[in-house]
């Protein structure tokens, strides 16, 4: 686990140092830029923070399969979710059954199943689902997917009188949506450095949590069947 946290971290860190380092070359007089400059930049600004955020979402989730890959637990001994988790990325019949006309495919659809089946250990699929969006709900799907803590809609400082955290994810998604997609933003919605720090904050959260979220799900061994039995 040692490792796991370690790569973690460095991960984590990196992401920061690339989030201060846009802030400086953005919003402060470090360099100088033309405000037609400064206006583009600092509205695409909030896609890159996304970009960062889905990132570490990505490699998380993938250092966390890895880890649980190196335990050597039997398939079956895996909770239910992180199962489904992996019978649906390695067999996507499961999600749309073979053509009945193409009945080849529904042979080599069982024969496939009958191989897997034969075997009790199995590496769980390192496919990682953020349907381009990692809202909320999105987020706290994948937790739930590998057995995970999900977030409250009122967590920490996101609560009354603040937006929660679910309204924060939601206008962060939405910003970043409408600049990514080429709408545009109303004058209110504008993409000074108040709004880059607000999300930039945000991201750190959430990345500093998942973090504990997986060292607790690791420690607690919640990846196993056995603890809901």
């Amino acid at each position: 686990m040692d490792n796991f946290d370690k790569a973690l971290q460095e991960d984590i860190d990196e992401r920061l140092e690339a989030l201060r380092e846009i802030e400086r070359a953005i919003f402060t007089s470090q360099y100088s830029i033309s405000s037609k400059h400064q206006e583009i930049f600092s509205t695409h600004s909030i896609s890159i923070i996304y970009s960062v955020w889905e990132g570490f979402i990505q490699k998380s989730f993938n250092l966390y399969i890895d880890q649980l890959n190196n335990i050597n637990v039997e398939f079956y001994d895996f909770c239910d979710s992180i199962i489904i988790h992996h019978m649906e990325n390695s067999f996507k019949q499961f999600k749309q059954y073979p053509n009945p006309k193409k009945y080849g495919q529904k042979i080599k659809f069982f024969k496939d199943l009958y191989t897997f089946h034969s075997n009790q250990y199995h590496h769980i699929s390192r496919i990682v689902d953020t349907e381009s969006n990692v809202s909320f709900k999105v987020l706290n799907h994948l937790l739930k997917t590998f057995s995970l803590q999900p977030f409250p809609e009122h967590w920490r400082q996101y609560r009354h009188p603040n937006p929660n955290l679910k309204e924060s994810m939601d206008l962060f998604l939405y910003l970043r949506n409408t600049v990514a997609h080429g709408g545009d933003l109303k004058s209110e919605e504008k993409i000074n450095q108040d709004v880059y720090s607000r999300f930039k904050l945000l991201v750190v959260d959430l990345m500093y949590e998942m973090k504990l979220k997986m060292l607790d799900g690791l420690t607690e061994e919640t990846f196993l069947r056995s603890k809901y039995n």
